[in-house]
């Protein structure tokens, strides 16, 4: 897709220089600053969809910082220190159409192009430790950044990935700084140069102010954590019994070793002050300078089965004895909620994502039930929500999308390796439950749209115990066009990644072939909510097995007795007049008490409260008022 969707991924924050050595370049360095020019760097072209075009596949200054392109002109400009004087910029957007909207592969060097800015020659040779220091702005539709680094006076090159996180469609900062140790490739070098390498399919790489620093003396960072949730939001009555793992990898991005690391998980509530659990654990072993994505996990899991209805977060963070260099990276903040009565994979819907050439495909979201529930705990699927948008040509014109839900066979391992990947919703390792057309107007807003989930004899579909439940949608082939106005989009979110959650997001394409999850993790907007499936008792216990007093309820707390003859396992499930659950608690060998729950958060009306065992259950109605 060639319009822009930027939204912003947070890159290292800015360091302050004076807590290393300047070892080349800075602001009264035009070499550093681009002032006026490319000065002493070179440029030359690698790769252009046309060879005789190859020569014009290069970096050149931009004296307002920006891209020329036609798609990118409006992007603005990079935000660097030096920015006054101009940069340099790849600018594969013009390369490919000239700055002409509908002009593709018409530009001097047309997509896929590639090419590199090639520094002097700097001598390393009195350097113990280097860092590249650079400020960017980058928008990337299919493309990669490379620092690449030579130290044989350029005959071999040492690549270092650069904006792998920036997923396509998306962007950094406009004043993003990065930095990159070398350390490896350069230190004690004297024939050094480095050089900067876009490569792919649009957008632009903008680069200013480039520095070499010595390394800072103490620097950890966490550099990926695991989503330990399943879910986004998880709903009350099913998450009993989950075990969350907390995993992470951590690097040591300083010039010392480092003793005494503590990893430490916390889960805060939504004031981000009340912690409800905590673990952690010390590293049995220094973090050495070349210790890169070392894996660690606190030892205990967390069973969020204990969580009421909210939102939470997760916070994960390194502790070690010295002053960090950048202690922004040191901390990770993520979130999650506890939900009445809806799984969905996202907090809100945040870009759009679509085929490529207007193929058909489908993505999916995966949703588990309970083993806590009993032989008289029923449930049923009430309402999907399917996130849909459109460009400006098809706004407000019908889009049929078919919704399915389907139940993955118990012999599926739990990793999904022996997943039958092939006959999309036909897979032989699903039961399709709900087959259903959703006919819509999408505009051009991230909307969402609701469907009531039935099966082909508009009966309630009901939901079995400890289960795996696919929702999916299937978007039609459209035609192809290269006018992104008319394209339509399945609304999704790029904020959660469920990689280490097999299927959680799977998606499959026009051919049927099922994958793992969209090729950057994006979580669709594909929300289900549950209810309960009647507001009567099948198989009734004794009037006196559940007992509500008072009745109206007093003091914003509903208060009850639970009377059996031996102790028994019992759920309990608050519920209102339409079946939509409200909290549910799940109780051991439980026999005669006296319990209570507040439900301040109810407006005034009738509810249900409902206790349920293996024999049967028994359904009171209370007031709140």
């Amino acid at each position: 897709m060639k319009q822009i969707f930027t939204v912003f991924l947070l890159g290292l924050v800015n360091h302050l220089i004076h807590a290393q050595t300047l070892l080349w370049g800075g602001p009264n360095d035009p070499n550093s600053t681009f002032e006026n020019g490319i000065g002493s760097w070179t440029t030359t072209g690698l790769g252009s969809s046309i060879s005789d075009s190859l020569s014009n596949a290069i970096w050149k200054y931009t004296a307002n910082g920006k891209s020329s392109g036609a798609y990118s002109n409006e992007a603005g400009a990079i935000n660097s220190p030096s920015k006054a004087n101009g940069a340099m910029i790849f600018d594969s957007d013009f390369l490919d159409n000239g700055g002409v909207e509908g002009n593709e592969g018409k530009g001097s060097a047309p997509t896929p192009n590639s090419g590199a800015l090639t520094s002097p020659l700097i001598n390393c040779s009195n350097f113990n430790t280097v860092t590249v220091s650079f400020y960017q702005y980058f928008q990337n539709y299919l493309a990669s950044c490379e620092l690449q680094v030579s130290n044989d006076s350029g005959t071999s090159w040492i690549a270092y990935p650069v904006n792998t996180n920036i997923k396509p469609g998306t962007g950094s900062l406009r004043g993003n700084r990065q930095i990159i140790d070398i350390t490896n490739s350069a230190a004690n070098k004297t024939n050094v140069y480095i050089r900067f390498v876009f490569s792919g399919d649009y957008y632009f790489w903008i680069i200013d102010d480039i520095t070499l620093l010595s390394l800072p003396e103490n620097d950890l960072g966490i550099t990926r954590v695991f989503y330990a949730p399943s879910n986004y939001s998880n709903i009350k009555a099913q998450v009993c019994k989950e075990a969350w793992n907390f995993q992470a990898l951590i690097s040591n991005l300083g010039a010392n070793p480092q003793s005494g690391v503590q990893f430490k998980t916390e889960i805060i509530g939504s004031d981000r002050k009340t912690r409800v659990y905590t673990d952690s654990i010390y590293l049995s072993n220094n973090l050495n300078r070349d210790d890169d994505n070392i894996s660690v996990s606190t030892p205990k899991t967390f069973d969020p089965g204990i969580l009421d209805n909210g939102k939470y977060f997760i916070r994960t963070s390194l502790i070690y004895n010295n002053t960090d260099f950048n202690p922004a990276d040191n901390v990770r903040l993520d979130s999650f909620e506890i939900s009445s009565t809806t799984y969905s994979k996202e907090p809100r819907a945040r870009i759009g994502i679509r085929a490529n050439g207007g193929t058909a495909f489908a993505v999916g979201a995966l949703y588990a039930t309970s083993d806590c529930w009993g032989p008289n705990d029923k449930y049923y699927a009430k309402t999907a929500t399917i996130g849909l948008t459109s460009g400006s040509i098809n706004s407000g014109k019908d889009y049929p999308v078919k919704v399915y839900l389907a139940e993955v066979k118990n012999e599926v391992d739990a990793n999904f390796s022996n997943f039958d990947s092939l006959k999309g919703i036909n897979s032989g390792s699903l039961i399709i439950l709900s087959d259903q057309e959703l006919v819509t107007k999408p505009d051009q807003t991230l909307k969402n749209y609701s469907l009531n989930i039935s099966s082909a004899t508009n009966d309630p579909i009901e939901l079995k115990k400890n289960k795996r439940y696919l929702l999916v949608c299937s978007h039609p082939a459209e035609p192809d066009s290269e006018n992104p106005d008319s394209w339509r989009f399945q609304v999704s979110s790029n904020e959660k990644d469920y990689r280490g959650h097999p299927y959680s997001v799977p998606v499959y394409d026009n051919d049927g072939n099922w994958f793992n999850s969209w090729p950057d993790g994006e979580s669709p907007v594909l929300r289900l909510d549950i209810s309960v499936i009647t507001k009567t008792d099948e198989k009734p216990l004794q009037e006196s097995t559940l007992v509500v007093a008072p009745n109206p309820i007093q003091n914003e707390e509903l208060k009850f007795e639970l009377n059996f003859n031996k102790p028994t396992n019992a759920n309990v499930v608050i519920f209102d007049l339409t079946g939509r659950i409200l909290d549910f608690k799940s109780f051991k060998s439980i026999s005669t008490n006296s319990l209570s729950i507040p439900v301040l958060n109810l407006q005034d009306g009738e509810y249900f409260i409902r206790v349920s065992t293996d024999e049967g259950t028994k359904t009171k109605k209370f007031i709140k008022q």
